[in-house]
């Protein structure tokens, strides 16, 4: 025992986690702690999230999304600050025994054992059962009248709890455990820590409003080694063409993660790319995007809604956003195509642009997948294979392409000049940009370039993390579509489904390693409702 120390107070504890058992490999993924002294008066109080490699376990119970967790500090981080937050006051939760075993197992992970066990806690729950008959924390809140407007967030719960806490105080003030825990807090010693701090960081709804910054705000802007391409320059076609092939890999699902917007970030600034030209290039995709949602003549209530999530993800202005939602594309009738029209209140830049020569690109919402429908207004075609030694290793993929999937229409630099036809298709149906439309292919590159994303019989396909119907009914829907589930990620895996398309469990990083497409089980649901699988 260390030399006497006045009692500090109680440090009310609560942990969101990936699931029940931490001896299991369950983590904690936010801890919220509340100092109360000990006349029961709050004082101060602090949450962050904790980064973990793995899936999040019932992200609807917790709303923790692993994009969340990308800047949050591992355990070690917050380890030796968490320390402080306990050394000298009486550890509190409600389920102590839950709390306590996570906070233990956590520390041991480290190398370190801390003292706090069911002889140094408090656990409100058995004082509940005890003095009220109640036992969930929410029934506890509703017979004291507390309000917990945000239960199952770590802070909320441990602010309910120590509301709870303060009650008892003053509501049973001569309990005989109040002293002694007190006491022996001030006694116990907890072990140094060693590692570095991080700073904490709190969930996004806790944290001051900021408003979301567009991910091309990453890049620098007018790079003049970039700057100096012209448009028939072959380096910038080919930097141009990387950055589109990589887009078009990112939005099968029609969507960014997290992951996929750093890695477009990456690749524009190896590539030499500046904001003004993958702004560019973002522009005469939605062009081409609203162009192909136009295509049978009318814009569906989804369809416009996926338009403007999309104009606003890729900064496009609102008025030509509205310009292309109000204004259907005239058709060229000598080549069949639909193109928009320029106006003098429209964008239109000059031929020294990237955009008007390079291949077009796609991009999708912020978060969120497609329209209901199970058809997205981004889909597209692919001329000719990029460069594979221009896109950075640790976005390329190295293994053979059979399932590349691209978004937007896509052209070769040689195609942007000519008048060939163009072929596109969107999920599940293809849709005929000419009059002349080149047949499909399932995998790979079909006549002219068409490419879609199609599973075979026999292909083989990884779940990974907690969804919302269970593993065995998804194992059952996919081996009765002659589809294999297979245990592991290896490089003959044709596609990932995870709970969280962010997930940073094991089989979600190897996937990303060996650039496989990671989606979500609502799109595999309307994906295969709208014919993913072929014979």
């Amino acid at each position: 025992m260390g030399v006497q120390r006045t009692p500090k107070g109680f440090a009310v504890v609560d942990f969101e986690t990936t699931g029940i058992n931490p001896m299991g490999g369950d983590r904690a993924i936010e801890v919220g702690i509340v100092h109360v002294a000990p006349d029961g008066t709050l004082e101060d109080e602090a949450e962050t999230l904790i980064r973990v490699q793995r899936d999040l376990g019932a992200q609807n119970l917790h709303h923790i999304h692993a994009a969340d967790l990308m800047d949050a500090p591992d355990f070690a981080g917050i380890a030796a600050e968490l320390r402080d937050w306990l050394d000298g006051y009486v550890f509190v939760a409600h389920n102590a025994v839950f709390d306590s075993r996570f906070l233990n197992a956590e520390y041991n992970r480290l190398g370190y054992t801390t003292p706090v066990d069911r002889t140094t806690s408090i656990c409100t729950l058995r004082l509940s059962n005890r003095f009220l008959g109640l036992r969930s924390l929410d029934d506890c809140c509703r017979e004291l009248g507390i309000r917990n407007t945000d239960a199952h967030s770590a802070l909320g719960d441990a602010h309910a709890t120590a509301l709870l806490l303060s009650g008892f105080l003053h509501g049973i003030p001569d309990w005989e455990g109040w002293r002694p825990a007190l006491r022996l807090a001030a006694e116990l010693e907890w072990p140094r820590i060693e590692e570095r701090p991080h700073p904490w960081v709190p969930r996004q709804s806790h944290a001051a409003h900021r408003p979301a910054s567009p991910f091309l705000n990453r890049l620098q802007s007018g790079n003049p080694g970039a700057a100096r391409y012209r448009h028939h320059d072959a380096a910038m076609l080919d930097a141009a063409a990387d950055y589109v092939a990589l887009l078009d890999k990112c939005l099968i699902d029609a969507r960014l993660s997290e992951h996929e917007k750093n890695a477009l970030v990456d690749t524009a600034r190896e590539l030499g790319l500046t904001r003004e030209q993958c702004l560019r290039i973002h522009e005469q995709y939605f062009a081409d995007a609203a162009d192909e949602a136009w295509i049978d003549g009318r814009l569906t209530d989804g369809e416009e809604r996926e338009l403007r999530q999309v104009g606003a993800l890729l900064s496009i202005e609102p008025d030509m956003i509205d310009r292309a939602i109000a204004v259907p594309p005239f058709s060229d009738t000598a080549t069949g195509r639909h193109a928009r029209r320029h106006s003098p209140a429209a964008p239109h830049h000059d031929a020294d642009d990237v955009s008007s020569v390079q291949p077009d690109s796609g991009a999708s919402p912020d978060s969120g997948s497609a329209p209901d429908s199970g058809t997205s207004v981004i889909s597209g075609t692919s001329a000719d294979a990029p460069d594979q030694s221009r896109i950075p290793n640790k976005h390329r993929k190295d293994r053979k392409d059979r399932n590349s999937t691209h978004h937007g229409r896509h052209r070769s630099s040689a195609d942007a000049f000519s008048g060939d036809a163009q072929h596109d298709v969107v999920l599940g149906r293809p849709v005929v940009r000419s009059t002349t439309p080149a047949p499909m292919s399932g995998r790979g590159h079909g006549g002219n370039g068409g490419v879609r994303f199609r599973l075979h019989r026999g292909d083989r396909v990884v779940l990974t993390g907690a969804m919302e119907r269970s593993r065995d009914e998804w194992i059952y829907t996919l081996e009765g579509l002659g589809l294999v589930v297979w245990p592991t990620v290896t490089m003959q895996v044709s596609l990932v489904i995870a709970a969280d398309v962010d997930s940073e469990s094991t089989k979600a990083r190897k996937a990303r390693e060996y650039g496989i497409p990671i989606a979500d089980e609502a799109w595999l649901d309307r994906a295969i409702r709208n014919g993913l699988i072929e014979d």
